[in-house]
């Protein structure tokens, strides 16, 4: 009996002594998992200011971006240390931007470092680091400035751990300069290709505007396609799909393959079955999965590439009463006006303008005492360095370039010839020409290219050293010759307000230029090459910086290896074959077309020039870019040969006439053999080559505090 009474209370006893483990158990694990839980909230609370932080220091190098990107959108020229002297500051909004953070915005700061001297670089398409770079395949001139941002987020009240969170990070911003003659089509406006032959695009195409495109025979895109809106598989005039032009649009991948717009099958007159912007939310994914980046808009940030210190263009809006054209890359090819002028558009403007940058000037003015009512003077500018051609220009009292006038009384005869439009009694022309696109007569004002090299090119077997009796420099050290020419035509009086102050030349006066199957380019130059740009309407008369042989060279190679880079640049620009001054064809410029057949010409340089765009629903369209020269003679199935750089770049003012369905009524189009020069694809640009400029962010990391206070203390 007392031994089973003995034996329960051990028992008891076991289930105490238990029961008093596992309390104390569960009391340490409720200690540790509170514990686990405090060390838990505390980790949270220093990783979400730890973000806090990291999201501060990344808006620091992102403000330093869109400063600089503010300053340089239009800075010529960088110096390496310019940050230094003129550092980045963050605005004063920051403190209310990240009000009621924990950022401490009083130690937040961006500092930017070195500018590199800059360098050539090709976009590579085939490297997966630029599959969505709209700059693939060109060459641009890169600069490249590391930023640096710093932040510290400050723990609240009541953290264990008061230790404030410093976090440091760096990203390099590319600076990048890409010349307009860099691709094989540039326009900034809306860029329509319809042809009906076959056709071959070789190099990169940009619009700043919307791209329609569809094909009769075919196309085919060797390069990038990009736009900074849309691109339509559609025709603009009618803003549908035509019928008739419903063959291949092939883009070729970064790996070699041909990629249809057609999507392989459905309706070919239906929406659905192409892969274009009118797919919606969908395109921007099916675009870079079908072509590798190669084709690219808006939905895909393509830059609008406009010209250094140009504002933006805006096309008409046919919908409304007002005209809201906005024009203002037109002033590229103006004259230089005084400062006080009402239409004068800065010193960055002016800069830009060929007008400025040119190293010899035809200035043409109104004589009625001259046979032909007009006289003409060369002149050349004063420099800031008279030794450097392309030095700044010295500006008088009314902001104009200091000019010195120069003798022109021993220049070869026949060099400039000016002649006013005249007719017989039935009405044919006897001097000057009739221009059937334009329908009107013109003056003409002729440049022998020829002679022109006579008078500035050493190179030239019939060079006359002493042609401008000494007051235009030929010798190395005094050299004015900079491989720009600027014919200026009488100009109309003041635009009357138009917002884009756009001061264009008289209508009815065309500068023509022949003889021009060798460019001046002397051995001292800057630049090799020829720039010829005017502020009126250009013709061009045969051969130009091409020997003219069909079995030389092609519509991308040059004739030679002597073969330099050319532009011509004017407010349009119409080609004239070698038939037109051989058979006289100023005097059946009024007759039809048929009267006026064309032979075999080759043209050798970038356009610079304007269009009259499409306004859809009417009569008026600008023919397209496989009609960007424009024609006025019978081609047929002769072949015109061109090898360059399309730029569009304005609405033409002067002859300003657009394409009509009566187009046979002045010209039958001309077989055309056109490519992108390779003297151009491969980095060679003619003289005064306007640049676009983009930027591009690379390399974001965030640093170690030893990395960041290194980095600074290199700069």
């Amino acid at each position: 009996m007392h031994s089973q009474i003995k034996h329960r209370q051990k028992e008891r006893g076991s289930v105490l002594v238990i029961g008093l483990i596992f309390g104390s158990l569960l009391l340490l694990s409720a200690g540790l998992l509170l514990k686990y839980g405090v060390t838990e909230k505390v980790i949270n609370e220093r990783h979400f200011l730890r973000m806090e932080a990291q999201n501060a220091a990344e808006a620091s190098v992102e403000y330093g971006f869109a400063e600089l990107k503010n300053r340089w959108e239009n800075k010529t020229s960088f110096t390496a240390n310019e940050l230094s002297s003129s550092p980045l500051e963050l605005p004063e909004t920051i403190s209310s931007f990240f009000a009621g953070s924990n950022v401490d915005t009083n130690t937040m700061s961006v500092i930017g470092g070195q500018v590199s001297t800059g360098k050539w670089i090709f976009i590579d398409p085939e490297d997966p680091a630029n599959q969505l770079d709209p700059q693939k395949q060109k060459l641009v001139f890169s600069r490249n400035v590391m930023v640096y941002g710093k932040a510290e987020s400050t723990p609240p009240v009541g953290m264990r751990n008061t230790d404030p969170l410093d976090v440091y990070c760096s990203q390099m911003l590319q600076v990048r300069d890409s010349p307009l003659f860099g691709h094989a089509i540039f326009y900034n406006m809306d860029l329509e290709f319809h042809p009906g032959p076959y056709m071959n695009v070789v190099g990169p195409v940009h619009s700043n505007g919307d791209i329609y495109v569809q094909s009769g025979g075919g196309i085919r895109f060797h390069s990038t396609m990009m736009s900074g809106e849309g691109i339509f598989h559609s025709y603009k005039k009618d803003m549908a799909r035509l019928s008739g032009q419903l063959k291949k649009v092939e883009i070729k991948t970064p790996g070699g393959s041909w990629k249809q717009m057609y999507k392989g099958s459905g309706d070919k007159m239906a929406d659905s079955s192409y892969y274009d912007s009118k797919m919606g939310d969908d395109w921007k994914d099916e675009a870079e999965n079908r072509w590798d980046g190669m084709v690219g808009s808006k939905d895909h940030e393509v830059p609008n590439m406009k010209p250094m210190n140009i504002e933006d263009y805006i096309p008409d809006d046919p919908d409304t009463r007002v005209n809201e054209l906005r024009n203002p890359a037109y002033a590229l090819i103006e004259p230089q006006l005084a400062s006080s002028d009402g239409d004068y558009k800065g010193t960055a403007v002016q800069k830009e303008q060929f007008s400025y940058k040119a190293g010899l000037v035809l200035r043409v003015r109104e004589d009625a005492a001259a046979p032909s009512g007009y006289d003409y003077d060369f002149v050349t500018y004063q420099r800031s360095v008279a030794a450097k051609p392309n030095s700044a220009r010295t500006l008088g009292a009314d902001g104009k370039p200091v000019e010195v006038v120069l003798d022109k009384t021993l220049l070869p005869a026949g060099l400039v010839t000016i002649e006013k439009y005249a007719e017989n009694s039935i009405g044919v022309p006897t001097s000057g020409f009739y221009d059937r696109r334009q329908l009107e007569t013109m003056d003409v004002v002729e440049v022998d290219i020829d002679l022109l090299r006579s008078t500035v090119d050493d190179t030239a077997s019939n060079f006359n050293p002493t042609a401008w009796n000494g007051s235009y420099q030929m010798n190395a050290g005094q050299y004015d010759w900079n491989g720009v020419m600027y014919v200026e035509i009488p100009y109309s009086a003041s635009s009357a307000g138009r917002p884009d102050k756009v001061r264009k030349a008289d209508s009815g006066i065309a500068v023509r230029i022949k003889n021009g199957s060798k460019i001046p380019s002397p051995t001292g130059a800057v630049d090799p090459g020829f720039t010829f740009a005017t502020n009126a309407p250009l013709y061009v008369m045969g051969n130009y910086n091409a020997d003219g042989r069909p079995r030389t060279g092609s519509a991308t190679a040059p004739d030679s290896s002597s073969e330099k880079p050319a532009a011509l640049i004017a407010d349009a620009i119409t080609i004239l074959s070698n038939n037109w001054q051989t058979e006289d064809y100023d005097g059946k410029s009024k007759n039809k077309p048929h009267t006026r057949a064309a032979n075999f010409t080759e043209v050798s340089a970038a356009f610079l020039t304007g269009q009259s765009p499409t306004v859809p629903h009417t009569s008026n369209f600008s023919g397209g870019v496989h009609n960007f020269p424009r024609f006025l003679e019978k081609w047929s199935s002769t072949e015109f040969r061109y090898r360059g750089s399309l730029v569009a770049l304005f609405e033409s003012e002067v002859n300003w006439r657009h394409m009509r369905p009566n187009f046979g009524s002045w010209y039958s189009p001309p077989r055309r053999n056109w490519g992108f020069s390779t003297i151009f694809a491969n980095g060679q640009y003619p003289p005064g080559t306007p640049n676009a400029r983009d930027f591009r962010r690379k390399n974001f990391k965030f640093i170690t505090k030893a990395e960041y206070a290194a980095a600074v203390e290199e700069l």
